[in-house]
């Protein structure tokens, strides 16, 4: 086993060195079936309900048994991040824009997200079950999962961690747990009756299962997966696990295949984490704007990436940006250079200088709703010095500004270009790490 903090939320995290591709090389290469795994099922896939909405409501009793919506900007075009259970009656779901949850339920109540309030709350499940387990993987802001010592029950395990929880974080909170014998059938069993559900699926009920759930409700079958499956004859779950692995190798084109035939029979092929490709920050616009106002919050977008870049010891080589017009359009592109960039003046320049070379046309009048700028490449900063820049005193100047802002406050001191941005592009937190 090896270990490492996860960054966005200071977890432990846990990961198995066994490769992946040798987890399915005894699997068989023939028609014949593998049985569906006998060990005792030891792990638990934890889901707080409605995570941002149920702590809003447990902050404010006046909230309790009210649909509520948690977003990002209270815009009528503004993205719900998270409905509250009551909410979700009323066919309001994750994605919608205000306007949209409004139209189902015009009593619903919408709350700007608080993050540094849902960031505690993770912290308190964290601290809470790693009397549990040594080996608590943090799967978001909202999931956890963890594998159970085997002298342990974990249904009594389960109902003792729902009391905990409503005595020591919050009464209002509830929580589904699944437990199964890998985290992909643990994750779908904590799904299964929300909310504060609770389900085991192993040996003894895996098929009943199967034949009531949708090939889209486990993790990783979008779509366009199911489309793929769809194209072979295979339409429901029990069909999906009795296909061969030949033909799945065939419907994924790649030993996808192999692991999707070793997941269904309940054997562990996911313990693995997998490295950070790139940092990203996206803003609904509370109004459309037109290039001279949206130009400031943009030089604030580009300076918490780079901060999130910084922390976690990197430097990007590509940008790319993305533009979403009032009128439905959308414009977008990215490029890659020779170079590795860490502050945010380089950037926002290299943002700003593709946006003015790749921009066709610049019609008077056109306004943007929404930003997202990511960088990309990424590569750790080995110290490596420049014949043109003089990097040590630039990154001298870099570490003294980010040390200011984490003891006084997040900008505390900026650069000029965010002049104007000052009640934008508030503190976020991702649906992943």
């Amino acid at each position: 086993m090896a270990y490492q903090i996860n960054y966005f939320t200071g977890s432990l995290l846990v990961r198995c060195d066994q490769n992946q591709e040798d987890l399915t090389k005894k699997l068989p290469e023939n028609n014949s079936q593998i049985v569906f795994n006998p060990s005792a099922p030891n792990i638990l896939h934890i889901d707080l309900n409605s995570c941002f909405a149920s702590v809003e409501q447990q902050a404010n009793p006046l909230l309790r048994n009210k649909p509520v919506a948690v977003v990002h900007s209270d815009a009528p075009y503004g993205c719900i991040l998270a409905p509250s259970v009551e909410a979700k009656l009323w066919g309001i779901k994750t994605g919608m824009n205000l306007a949209e949850g409004k139209k189902l339920c015009p009593w619903l109540i919408a709350r700007e997200a608080d993050p540094p309030k849902y960031r505690e709350v993770h912290a308190k499940f964290a601290r809470l079950l790693n009397d549990y387990s040594d080996h608590v993987i943090s799967k978001s802001i909202d999931e956890f999962v963890f594998s159970l010592p085997s002298k342990f029950n974990p249904a009594e395990v389960s109902k003792d961690i729902k009391s905990r929880i409503k005595s020591e974080i919050g009464d209002y909170l509830r929580v589904s747990i699944g437990v199964s014998t890998n985290q992909i059938l643990a994750k779908l069993a904590s799904g299964l009756h929300k909310p504060d559900g609770f389900d085991i699926i192993d040996k003894n009920n895996f098929l009943e299962v199967y034949q009531t759930i949708k090939l889209q409700d486990f993790c990783g079958i979008n779509i366009r997966n199911e489309a793929r499956l769809h194209r072979v004859g295979i339409f429901t779950v029990p069909q999906f696990y009795s296909t061969s692995i030949q033909t799945l190798t065939s419907v994924f084109e790649s030993v996808l295949g192999r692991y999707w035939y070793t997941r269904l029979r309940g054997y562990e092929i996911d313990d693995v984490q997998f490295a950070r490709r790139s940092f990203g920050q996206s803003y609904v616009l509370p109004r459309p704007m037109q290039e001279t106002e949206w130009r400031p919050i943009l030089a604030k977008l580009v300076a918490k990436a780079a901060r999130r870049l910084r922390a976690a010891g990197f430097s990007a080589s590509g940008i790319h940006l993305y533009l979403r017009y009032t009128d439905h359009t959308s414009w977008h592109s990215g490029h890659n250079t020779s170079n590795l960039f860490y502050d945010d003046a380089s950037l926002l320049t290299s943002a700003l200088n593709l946006y003015s070379n790749r921009v066709t046309s610049k019609p008077v009048g056109r306004r943007v709703k929404k930003i997202a700028f990511t960088c990309f490449g990424l590569g750790e900063d080995n110290g490596q010095l420049s014949c043109l820049r003089d990097l040590v005193k630039q990154k001298s100047l870099v570490s003294s500004l980010d040390k200011i802002n984490d003891k006084w406050g997040e900008y505390s001191v900026t650069y000029g270009s965010m002049l104007g941005s000052k009640n934008h592009v508030r503190d976020a937190i991702a649906f992943g790490k």
